[in-house]
């Protein structure tokens, strides 16, 4: 019988090796060849937890589908169940099992194997339990994590730059002892920011200096805000939006492990506040609340969609000596140069940017993909596909129907077919989420297929961007000669288009 071999760890804390899923599928192949079973598929969600409803899995949605169907949507492997080397491995939210247990009765003979057993989940397990032991794991862990609070101790996380790491040998817990090699790049970093200089700036500085974040990588301006913003420097730290504090004096808790000291170092808890008063007049940030008397921030202004945000790659050569090719996004022009109207812009911290006005880069770039689009696609057929799910869902309301009226009938009563009706119309409703997905997904690879210039005035921005998507890998944006002024007529020239080989088909790989 093949089954799908289900690999799930809540963190990845191997550098995204995917050491921890590669061990659970080698672990259930080995339980499942022991009980006569095939593992046919490997499906898996690395650094996703099990226990936060907000949190989607996509593995683990595609591998129920999978098993209602009988089959793996492309390639029509044959499944039946899924082996994993525990419960918790698949489920722990009542809504995961739930749909799980769904998932092997639609299948008819669906099995389920945990370690080294087979279970039985139609009529053996209630949701319930363990919903109560995930509110249980939270309650300890905030509680938990408010008594170390409150104790000055050290928190658990990745390496902090400017601390050093754990170590087994010689023992040594990680974001406890400075840094001497980065601690005073940390300093200078709040100290810059103190002094007025921007997020973007104290980054650029970093990056050409050669100094590399705590995972070896560029400093963005995110990276150096979120640094900064961060009291661990100070000795302090954040729990529920406010500085944790000593419940009789007021004061700061300062923390047990290295941390700057006003009168050493030159900076200290009144600099870090000093810089958090204008993080704080702008917008909450790392769970901060708003002081009282700090003035609100100003209603957002709805986002607008532009239709070459993220395609067009910025060409300047940057502060490191390379191409920059990071992605230029529409601005609003505001101020004196609302006249000039909104304009597309690089934001690396790395590079001094390029910039270009939004409405001849869309007119010239819109012109050229539909030119591509009459030439490569005009005169194609669509290529309908049916849905797999269709003799499925019709079964299925089919049962549903005769339950319904085995009950108007008094043949049967609704105590006894409750759970199998409820099961159904879950199904059911999933089917049919399915295969509204399905007709979507459909739908945009078969604009390219039946392609006229008609459709493209029919399109809101979104479709455009996404049929744009299909056709355009990106356009690197040159800078403007030297000796030409930026207030010179647009240069279509200075935009250089790279077309996919191949229209992107929108399928996901697992």
């Amino acid at each position: 019988m093949p089954l799908i071999s289900y690999a799930r760890v809540s963190a990845d804390r191997l550098n995204g090796e995917s050491i921890g899923v590669t061990r659970q599928h080698r672990n259930n192949t080995r339980n499942a060849a022991a009980l006569g079973f095939a593992v046919v598929l490997h499906y898996e969600d690395n650094n996703l937890t099990a226990a936060k409803e907000a949190v989607p899995r996509p593995a683990f949605r595609r591998m129920c589908e999978d098993i209602i169907h009988g089959h793996e949507r492309v390639t029509g492997i044959p499944v039946r169940g899924c082996v994993s080397v525990e419960r918790e491995r698949v489920y722990r939210l009542p809504r995961d099992l739930v749909a799980f247990q769904d998932a092997l009765v639609m299948a008819g003979d669906g099995v389920f194997v945990a370690g080294c057993a087979v279970l039985d989940l139609a009529e053996g397990e209630r949701p319930g339990s363990e919903l109560a032991e995930v509110e249980r794991a939270r309650t300890r862990t905030a509680r938990s994590r408010a008594d170390r609070a409150e104790e000055g101790r050290l928190y658990a996380g990745p390496r902090r730059f400017g601390w050093l790491g754990a170590s087994s040998e010689p023992y040594r817990p990680g974001n406890k002892h400075r840094n001497d090699e980065e601690w005073p790049h940390l300093l200078a970093m709040v100290k810059a920011r103190a002094a007025g200089q921007s997020w973007r700036r104290i980054a650029g500085d970093l990056n050409r200096q050669g100094v590399a974040t705590a995972r070896g990588g560029r400093w963005s301006e995110q990276g150096v805000k979120g640094l900064v913003a961060n009291p661990a420097w100070w000795g302090g730290r954040i729990l529920n939006g406010a500085v944790v504090c000593e419940p009789i004096t007021g004061e700061p808790v300062i923390g047990q492990w290295d941390h700057a000291d006003e009168v050493r170092d030159g900076v200290g808890y009144e600099t870090w506040d000093a810089i958090m008063q204008g993080v704080r007049a702008s917008r909450m940030h790392r769970g901060m609340d708003r002081l009282e008397g700090t003035p609100a921030p100003e209603a957002a202004t709805p986002s607008r969609s532009y239709l070459f945000s993220g395609v067009l790659r910025c060409g300047r050569l940057n502060d490191l000596g390379e191409v920059c090719r990071s992605k230029l996004c529409g601005n609003r022009a505001t101020g004196r140069n609302a006249k000039y109207g909104d304009y597309y812009r690089c934001g690396d911290a790395n590079c001094k940017g390029i910039g270009r006005r939004v409405v001849p880069v869309d007119e010239f770039l819109e012109r050229l993909v539909l030119d591509h689009l009459d030439e490569q696609f005009t005169g194609g057929t669509a290529e309908p596909v049916a849905w797999r799910g269709e003799k499925k869902l019709a079964e299925l309301r089919g049962t549903r129907h005769e339950i319904e009226a085995s009950i108007a009938a008094g043949e049967a009563s609704w105590g006894d077919v409750r759970d199998l009706f409820l099961r159904l119309g879950r199904s059911i409703e999933s089917l049919e989420a399915e295969r509204r997905e399905y007709v979507e997904a459909q739908t945009k690879r078969n604009i390219l297929r039946e392609w006229s210039r008609e459709k493209w005035g029919r399109m809101v921005v979104r479709e455009k961007r996404g049929l744009i998507a299909q056709v355009l890998s990106s356009v690197l944006v040159l800078p403007v000669p030297d000796g030409v002024s930026d207030k010179a007529p647009f240069d279509p020239d200075l935009l250089r288009p790279t077309w996919r080989r191949e229209p992107s088909s929108g399928h996901r790989a697992l």
